[in-house]
């Protein structure tokens, strides 16, 4: 049986690249201006592009204001170096610059060493390596396969829900689902894949519950709190301090087989890039 139901309800602060990226000039345009410091502009399309590299969310407030008042605080530092430290403001743009070439070096090689990569990873290739590498995925935590159910108090009631929960057969699971649909706020199923006990919980109170037992026993309970009533069906388990089961990492796996390759191929190729890149160019150096 294979049920897949779920509606389970980075930010990379990396000021330095921001300090860099707001040495570059900015355009005007029709486009509509998030943030401005005198006469500067920032327009939207701009913010994005700066908030996906950073790591921030465009779409949460939270994180566009943050990044906004970064943005204008470093833009009007900028200006002020500019007035109050001529010399100082010229080795910034100096250093900008470097740094700009740094970053271009760095995304033009990358670019090239995806394209060339063999992204054609086996089964063999990645159970090799799951085997190779046991210890370096040993877990800090259980993983699970369960049912979690988040119902609001003063939700229609359904009968037999207590008793449909324990999934001793696909009707349960229908009768479970189509009432969540309705009413739950929260509410987990997939006894295909694995899930992190915490993750399955972060939203539950479990308080004095102890979090082993409810995993080793497998356990089936419920309770509620003042607003809510929770439902935690443990189907499944793996122990801490174990490797997971290689189909909870097959996809990191796949990750980290390509960065390797492309580590090698960057390590090969990389000196024979730039010459090819400088061969395109006229470049004199006079010493």
């Amino acid at each position: 049986m294979v049920n897949k139901i779920k509606y389970h309800s980075k930010r990379a602060g990396v000021i330095v690249g921001l300090f860099f990226l707001s040495l570059l000039p900015s355009c005007g345009t029709d486009e509509k201006i998030v943030a401005t410091v005198d006469d500067h502009e920032l327009t939207e399309s701009e913010a994005r592009i700066l908030m996906e590299h950073l790591g921030y969310d465009y779409s949460n407030k939270a994180d566009r204001v943050h990044f906004l008042n970064n943005w204008c605080e470093l833009e009007a530092m900028r200006i002020e170096l500019e007035k109050k430290a001529p010399e100082l403001s010229e080795i910034a743009r100096l250093k900008a610059d470097m740094y700009m070439g740094e970053l271009s070096r760095y995304y033009f090689i990358d670019q090239l060493v995806r394209k060339q990569t063999d992204t054609s990873i086996t089964p063999t290739e990645i159970n090799m390596y799951y085997q190779h590498h046991l210890s370096e995925f040993k877990l800090q935590d259980y993983l699970v396969k369960a049912l979690y159910i988040k119902i609001p108090k003063g939700a229609k009631p359904e009968e037999g829900l207590k008793e449909h929960f324990v999934l001793k057969n696909d009707k349960d699971l229908e009768k479970v689902n189509s009432y969540s649909k309705l009413y739950a706020e929260d509410f987990y199923f997939d006894d295909e894949e694995w899930i992190y006990f915490t993750e399955l919980t972060k939203n539950i109170p479990l308080g004095k519950l102890n979090r082993d037992n409810l995993v080793l026993n497998r356990t089936k309970t419920y309770f509620s709190d003042d607003q809510y009533t929770y439902f935690i069906n443990i189907i499944d388990y793996t122990l801490k301090d174990t490797p997971p089961p290689l189909d909870f990492v097959k996809a990191q796996i796949k990750e980290l087989i390509l960065t390797e390759r492309m580590n090698e191929l960057r390590e090969k190729k990389e000196n024979q890039l730039i010459q090819q890149v400088k061969k395109n160019h006229e470049i004199n150096i006079h010493p």
